[in-house]
């Protein structure tokens, strides 16, 4: 069984028994007639595709085929003389590859991205996710984009006030993450608000939960969609969506609202996206009745 850290991710020690575990992979796979090129390719096309844990395609380069084979032929000697950086890598990519059967490939890994928090999501998924579908990380495509998200003010919470935030989902590996930044004043509590976070985006029977975190400070935020426009298929982009929301921070009490976004599209907006807060009456009609009771 590979070693695994608290977050259930495959992770490399750099000891000699690891290394020779490598070494007898990259020897099982070419006897499977699986060619260090082809080994190379791969790892390349992952490392490209955000798809190795840990690895950023933004900082990581590939290795070459002469290392590949290099590895697969040392002796215990040269085996230990390779950069561990190099062998890190390598054994990672070859735990989440199922594309490579090797001794060392972990199938219960279901999520293969390099975002921070891709390891949270894949223990998510298998400790609490729903054995029902319909939804799945793959379907999660659909929301890929911007997106304006409408919502309570909760700095001004006994006044009808709202707040337009804006949504972005990236798509990373082959999971799904978000990022939600408001930045508005309110002027009933007459209180400026600057806040940027971010979290995951978890596929759950016929609904889709975001859970996040504040990026400067201790806040928690949960939403949850039900209502899709259209029904995430991931080939399609969704439009609109309905659901509702809750956010941690302080002592509380933390109560929950309706949430609703729209997709956005750049070109036709003609500029940057921009966060607004509404006083009583400034939001149109047709966005305010996905928000009430």
């Amino acid at each position: 069984m590979s070693k695994k850290n608290q977050n259930g991710v495959v992770r490399y020690d750099g000891g000699l028994i690891q290394r020779q575990k490598i070494r007898a992979a990259l020897t099982e796979l070419n006897t499977l007639d699986e060619s260090d090129q082809r080994i190379t390719d791969l790892l390349q096309r992952y490392i490209e595709d955000d798809k190795v844990p840990g690895y950023s395609a933004k900082t990581t380069k590939g290795l070459s085929r002469a290392t590949i084979n290099r590895i697969r032929l040392a002796d215990d000697e040269e085996l230990s003389a390779i950069r561990r950086p190099t062998m890190a890598l390598l054994y990672t990519f070859l735990c989440h590859c199922p594309e490579l059967k090797s001794s060392l490939l972990d199938e219960t890994v279901r999520v293969h991205s390099a975002h921070e928090l891709a390891p949270l999501l894949e223990n998510l998924q298998r400790s609490m996710g729903a054995t029902d579908g319909p939804l799945n990380n793959q379907k999660m495509k659909s929301l890929e984009g911007i997106y304006y998200l409408y919502r309570k003010a909760w700095t001004s919470p006994k006044s009808p006030t709202y707040v337009r935030c804006i949504l972005r989902f990236e798509w990373v590996g082959d999971a799904l993450f978000y990022f939600e930044e408001q930045k508005f004043f309110d002027s009933v509590a007459k209180l400026p608000v600057n806040e940027t976070d971010e979290g995951l985006v978890l596929p759950f029977g016929m609904n889709v939960v975001l859970l996040g975190k504040g990026q400067k400070k201790d806040l928690l935020k949960f939403f949850s969609f039900h209502d899709f426009t259209p029904y995430p298929d991931g080939h399609q982009h969704v439009y609109s969506m309905n659901g509702n929301f809750i956010a941690v921070y302080s002592k509380g009490p933390h109560p929950g609202y309706r949430a609703f976004a729209q997709r956005i599209d750049l070109e036709e907006l003609g500029g940057k996206p921009e966060t607004t807060f509404y006083a009583d009456g400034e939001l149109s009609e047709e966005i305010l009745q996905h928000l009430e009771d």
